[in-house]
């Protein structure tokens, strides 16, 4: 609650300071408010006689690309000084460009970058300490510092913000340069901290201000490192794809291995045979293509490891030939494939041993063998239910397969085939493990008269789960009623539904 408190107190000021500095302003022609689009500036700067050459220190390019990319907030502008405060989705940013810093520091561009700016605080959280971690790598990459005094990473746990500072640049231009390119990497990355959250960029995932700090002034970059920024880059522009607009720019000012590994990463989310598990095709020539080095090839191949593992599981098949093969990777934060269980054509005494790699790791990296093997399936779905989904639509379609993960979490029936969601048997027998089943039932058995009486008959809360058709159908209503009076109260619930 206090570190909120401090980053909404720094923009509430600011705003009281653009509400309270307009009357003065403007009626002493010293300051000039404008608002263009969702920025608010403050000019304060002192009018340029014709035969003065200072160029104003925020340029007109910088103030287009902050409109062009929907940025909200507050700039405050004089001779030597701007302070630019944007909103950056749930998090805030505080931008200082100083011509002449505090301890001698010279020109500085500086950056201030928020914990959580709306919401709750929560440490549990990982996404938004490795969005910062991401950030200060990026700005690295992108060699803000360049022309300047090198790059000063600090970290405030209590305030809740990152630190960043390029101090001693030496010339004014350098500094709205770094500028412009700062202005484009903090859009890229907005709210990318919702996607980190389910995607840990270290093994382990713990994260807390003091490991962020330790791994922000590391004196050399690890391994561990290296495969953390790809990663981050990865998820990106792998899960914003539509957001290329934005992200092109960005990506653009990095080196040209890692604008291929980003456009290459975009394009893993842009066809539908890719979500529909299908890895053939469109996919695999983009893959064995000469456009793509083989260094990129395989970084990419293991970041879509962690993202999507059933469709890239198949593209390891495909790509070194491991097809009718038994075998479940590990998914390893490095770039080197390895195994759980070494791919191999016959398990002879070995069964027992991938029971037990398939109980404690699962079914999603395992082989298509391995993953529409009913004897290895069910004591695994029994344990990992939600992996129903990563079984063929044979076995999504086998009612011993399906009762064995809707026995342990009802709502992974939605993942079972066409034919098994529409058996009347089989979904009447699985009411006994819960009435919610039914929400995951075909439509065609939810339109079925006879058969939802049949349904009511046995618990009246079936009745929410009719189609809306029958829901309104007063004789359908009326039946129920003769069937099971405990349905009242539930067509009372419907009816304010309908």
């Amino acid at each position: 609650e206090q570190v909120r408190s401090v980053h909404e107190l720094i923009f509430a000021l600011h705003k009281r300071f653009v509400k309270a500095l307009a009357p003065v302003t403007l009626a002493s022609c010293q300051g000039r408010i404008s608002t263009i689009k969702k920025i608010t500036y403050i000019d304060c700067t002192t009018l340029a006689e014709p035969d003065e050459k200072v160029p104003p220190l925020l340029r007109a390019s910088a103030k287009a690309s902050m409109e062009e990319l929907e940025l909200s907030g507050t700039v405050i502008s004089t001779d030597e000084v701007v302070i630019v405060n944007l909103e950056l989705g749930s998090h805030v940013g505080l931008i200082e460009l100083l011509e002449r810093a505090e301890g001698g520091k010279g020109r500085t561009l500086r950056l201030r970058f928020s914990d959580q700016f709306n919401g709750t605080d929560d440490d549990d959280q990982s996404g938004k300490f490795s969005r910062m971690w991401f950030l200060a790598q990026l700005l690295k990459k992108i060699e803000l510092d360049k022309n300047a005094g090198s790059m000063k990473l600090s970290c405030n746990a209590v305030a809740g913000e990152m630190t960043v500072e390029c101090p001693r640049m030496k010339f004014r231009q350098t500094m709205q340069d770094a500028f412009e390119k700062l202005i484009i990497v903090l859009r890229a990355i907005c709210n990318l901290d919702l996607d980190l959250n389910s995607s840990p960029i270290f093994e382990g995932g713990q994260w807390d201000f003091n490991l962020l700090a330790q791994r922000l002034n590391r004196d050399l970059a690890t391994e561990a490192d290296r495969f953390a920024f790809q990663h981050c880059l990865f998820v990106m522009s792998y899960r914003n794809e539509s957001r290329r607009y934005i992200l092109v720019p960005c990506s653009q000012l990095l080196s040209k291995h890692y604008q291929q590994f980003s456009h290459h990463a975009r394009l893993l989310s842009r066809w539908p045979d890719f979500l529909q598990g299908k890895p053939g095709g469109v996919l695999l020539k983009m893959f064995m293509s000469d456009e793509i080095s083989e260094n990129t090839r395989r970084e990419l191949l293991h970041h879509f490891l962690l993202l999507n593992p059933i469709i890239a599981t198949k593209l390891v098949e495909q790509l070194y030939d491991l097809g009718n093969q038994c075998f479940v990777i590990n998914p390893s934060y490095r770039y080197k494939l390895e195994f759980y269980l070494p791919p191999c054509q016959l398990l002879g005494d070995h069964k027992e041993k991938v029971r037990e790699i398939l109980l404690k790791h699962g079914l999603k990296y395992a082989s298509h063998r391995v993953r529409n093997d009913k004897d290895f399936v069910l004591p695994t779905i029994s344990k990992h239910p939600t992996e129903l989904q990563y079984l063929s639509e044979e076995l999504r379609n086998d009612s011993d397969v399906v009762k064995a993960a809707v026995a342990e979490l009802p709502s992974v029936l939605s993942y079972a085939g066409g034919r098994i969601r529409s058996d009347k048997n089989i979904i009447e027998s699985l009411m006994a493990v819960s009435v919610n089943i039914l929400k995951n039932a075909s439509r065609t058995l939810l339109n079925d008269r006879e058969y939802m009486l049949n349904l009511i008959a046995k618990n009246p809360l079936a009745f929410k789960y009719a189609t809306s058709k029958l829901k309104i159908d007063d004789a359908f209503i009326e039946a129920a009623r003769q069937r099971n009076p405990e349905v009242g109260r539930y067509v009372r619930w419907s009816a304010n539904k309908v």
